[in-house]
């Protein structure tokens, strides 16, 4: 045998162990398309999670803004009651009318107004019952005295 021969003999061995197999490559990619795929989805739960958060903060602060209106509210009824009763005393509420004034137009702020249903019927999606009371000059369920104020949810 010739050295040339030899040599291709060698180079042709070495072909047969060198051969590039397209498998290893294939099953790197389905690794790759796998390790994405797991990545995208864990990346929707995440964005879910977030959103999720995201509306339970809005809920959690509502609910506040809420019981703060409320509360608000109350001391509002305070303040006119006080007024009313100093009026009948004959005293001075020129100082209560401007701290209720500055109160109506924080209350206006965030929509709440005044319940328009003194001789309607009750609508207890609207009204809340405080006490029943018997009258004959009006048919029953009808609202016959009236403190009360509607507001909108704050969002």
């Amino acid at each position: 045998m010739s050295e040339n021969e030899k040599d291709d003999d060698i180079f042709s061995e070495k072909e047969k162990q060198v051969e590039i197999d397209p498998n290893p490559l294939a099953a790197t990619l389905d690794e790759l398309n796998d390790l994405l795929e797991k990545e995208k989805q864990k990346s929707l739960r995440l964005l879910a999670d977030y959103q999720n958060l995201e509306k339970q903060t809005i809920d959690r602060i509502n609910a506040r803004g809420d019981k703060i209106i409320l509360d608000f509210l109350t001391v509002y009824e305070d303040f006119i009651r006080t007024k009313d009763a100093y009026e009948k005393e004959g005293g001075n509420v020129d100082s209560l009318n401007g701290i209720i004034k500055n109160m109506v137009i924080i209350l206006d702020h965030y929509e709440v107004k005044p319940i328009e249903a003194e001789g309607k019927k009750l609508d207890p999606k609207l009204h809340e019952v405080v006490q029943e009371i018997e009258d004959n000059d009006h048919e029953e369920g009808t609202i016959v005295i009236l403190e009360g104020m509607r507001f909108k949810k704050i969002n």
